[in-house]
């Protein structure tokens, strides 16, 4: 038989305070935006990924003070920058400044100067104008991020991409396409050999990489990891022997042959042109491109090495120790070996960390590796070095480490930017 209480029974559920509610609310948003199955939603289509880029656009140019913007106001911008507007004007003039000088190396840096005149800028240009240049260059973040995303999505999670990108947002080669007031234009160059990575046309592979490699010598040395990249891409990055290289009985219509025509063909212009016009990139003694750099720079300022890619270098490493504790010889040492030169290459000049960066292919590559070999709770390896990447301030080498300053912090440079294009 039931037994009845005639106590006052208990309310089903306890009433809950308006502070306590917004409270559960609040951690329940929380944890609804940074749950790993919401957070992938933004990679689900192009679109979405698009999206993406321009938010992680907005999200650097807040962090990256564009320096160039003062250049409207430089009223002797065409003294200044002669060399620039010389090459703008004809291309295929010896650049007259001195040879350690940035200007002085711009002989077969055709890429931009060409892009600049067919945009009406010359030497009777306003700084206005110039720094349209600049703008094009920035924009081109936004294509270089959707690019990016898509080359890790082929065989990468989009968890592991979101924190790839994260960490990529954060390091010198995506603050390079603001980071810039002296005519550097490196991020053309970071761009065009993306898109190399990215289509699997022939043709677009071949302009891609050509016009890189006529913004700037050093993508030249990046071929080299732009076509392992795509030696790995045609082979589910398996390399155990040299055979591979040459084994195909169609590799003549592979991607990665295409790389070694726009090396060989870059040689043989380039060649050309010296002869013909007398052009050339200083070297050697007093130039600032020397190997006796090597050794003083390696003393003095190692850190270059650690801050250009900052936590990629644990991807980097992990990569490597993987593919020598499963025996693949030939492909560590092409990782170490490729690495190395880009090493060398960095430090036989000033701007280290601009040098470097070229090297960044190696780092999707080290990413696939280790995707390659099915890692165990390989998300925290990503989480490990985007905590790095975004944690340290960014800095580049150029003589000494420079901190790249911020865009919301630098309220008083930009006063005159603001009052001349909107009061």
């Amino acid at each position: 038989m039931e037994q009845t209480f005639p106590f006052r029974s208990v309310p089903e559920t306890l009433p809950v305070s308006t502070k306590s509610l917004k409270k559960r609310t609040a951690n329940y948003s929380i944890k609804y935006i940074f749950n790993e199955n919401n957070l992938t939603k933004c990679l689900s289509s192009d679109r979405r990924i698009m999206i993406t880029s321009v938010i992680i656009f907005g999200i650097v140019l807040l962090f990256t003070y564009p320096k160039y913007l003062e250049l409207i106001f430089d009223d002797n911008i065409g003294v200044n920058y002669a060399y620039f507007f010389d090459k703008i004007s004809d291309p295929m003039s010896t650049v007259t400044v001195d040879k350690e000088t940035h200007g002085g190396k711009i002989d077969f840096r055709f890429t931009v100067p060409l892009l600049a005149g067919l945009i009406g800028v010359n030497a009777g240009s306003t700084g206005t104008s110039v720094v349209a240049i600049y703008l094009i260059q920035s924009a081109l973040l936004v294509p270089f991020l959707f690019m990016l995303i898509k080359i890790l999505l082929r065989r990468l999670s989009p968890m592991t991409v979101l924190l790839f990108v994260m960490g990529s947002s954060t390091i010198y080669l995506a603050k390079a396409f603001f980071w810039d007031y002296d005519f550097w234009f490196d991020a053309f160059a970071y761009f065009f050999l993306t898109l190399g990575m990215y289509l699997k046309n022939r043709v677009g592979i071949f302009l891609s990489l050509t016009l890189a490699c006529w913004t700037d010598e050093r993508a030249v040395i990046a071929l080299a990891s732009v076509f392992l990249f795509h030696l790995l891409s045609e082979s589910d990055f398996e390399l155990k022997s040299f055979r591979q290289l040459g084994s195909k009985k169609d590799w003549l219509q592979r991607t990665s042959s295409v790389v070694l025509m726009v090396g060989i063909s870059y040689l043989i212009v380039r060649t050309l042109i010296a002869t013909l016009f007398n052009l050339h990139t200083p070297t050697g003694s007093g130039s600032g491109v020397e190997l006796s750099l090597v050794p003083f720079q390696f003393k003095h300022r190692l850190s270059g090495v650690f801050l250009t890619f900052e936590g990629f270098w644990v991807l980097y490493l992990f990569a490597v120790g993987l593919l020598i504790k499963k025996g693949n010889t030939l492909l560590s040492l092409l990782m170490l070996s490729l690495m190395a030169g880009h090493i060398l290459v960095a430090y036989a000049v000033f701007d280290i960390s601009r040098s470097l960066t070229y090297a960044f292919p190696l780092m999707i590559i080290s990413a696939f590796i280790i995707s390659r070999y099915e890692v165990r709770n390989i998300k925290y390896l990503y989480m490990a070095a985007a905590t790095i990447c975004v944690l340290l301030p960014t800095q580049y080498v150029i003589f000494y480490p420079r901190q790249i300053p911020w865009t919301i912090l630098s309220f008083e440079e930009l006063k005159p930017v603001i009052k001349l294009l909107f009061l």
